[in-house]
């Protein structure tokens, strides 16, 4: 392999540990030991100037659908409120997060955090790499982009390293997108039945497409469509 190259690298992030193509290790990961667990993937794996897009484990993204009231315009306006929103839901740990949101004009956006020290240890190793950041997603984020399907009423659901992430929509619109620690995939049945019970209205005869488990009995007339995302 070139020392120089353009080839596109694929690095995956979270609790379980860390992983470059062949390379990685699979360990009880945080973000203390990060920087370490990266600074052991093999130099060899990582060519200057290659691009990287990093995958970063659902159970260290936090999301949120947030209402955008119409005087509320600009970046630095939804900013600020992205932030309000994020630390009343969860709390003082939120005010270490960075924020990610669809930027296009409606009454909602779906929007992401990620702890900031994540991505600064992250933004600091690929310079001493010398390799080009070209994206960081959650997993969930990343699959739904590749989602082949489509529904009035639905959702995505992706069961990975023992943790769900869900998200609703109906309408056009998101209306729920949260994750959670999940050992049995039987249960996502029932996770989506405390979902829905979230929202007004019966919201049945959905499709739930999901993305690593097999297919699983779904309340409320929904059906279960598997393989729903890259």
């Amino acid at each position: 392999m070139s020392l120089l190259s353009s080839e596109a690298l694929t690095l995956e992030v979270g609790p379980h540990g860390v992983s470059l193509g062949r390379h990685g290790v699979a360990q009880m990961l945080s973000l203390d030991n990060l920087a370490a667990s990266l600074d052991a993937l093999p130099a060899e794996a990582t060519p200057r100037r290659a691009a990287l897009q990093v995958t970063v484990d659902n159970a260290w993204a936090r999301w949120q659908v947030i209402e955008v009231p119409p005087g509320v315009v600009g970046h630095d306006e939804q900013h600020a409120l992205v932030r309000a929103r994020m630390i009343e839901v969860f709390g003082s740990a939120a005010q270490g997060w960075v924020f990610s949101w669809d930027a296009r004009p409606a009454a909602s956006v779906l929007a992401c955090a990620l702890d900031a020290a994540l991505v600064q240890r992250l933004q600091a190793w690929c310079a001493a790499r010398s390799v080009k950041l070209k994206s960081m997603q959650p997993a969930w984020l990343r699959a739904f982009a590749g989602l082949r399907g489509d529904a009035a009423t639905g959702g995505f659901a992706q069961l990975r390293h023992g943790w769900l992430c869900m998200g609703l929509w109906a309408g056009g619109r998101w209306l729920h997108v949260r994750g959670e620690a999940l050992a049995d995939p039987a249960a996502i049945g029932a996770v989506l039945e405390r979902r829905l019970s979230l929202f007004d209205g019966e919201l049945s005869g959905g499709q739930l497409f999901l993305h690593g488990s097999p297919s699983v009995t779904l309340p409320r007339g929904w059906r279960c469509v598997t393989g729903g995302g890259a």
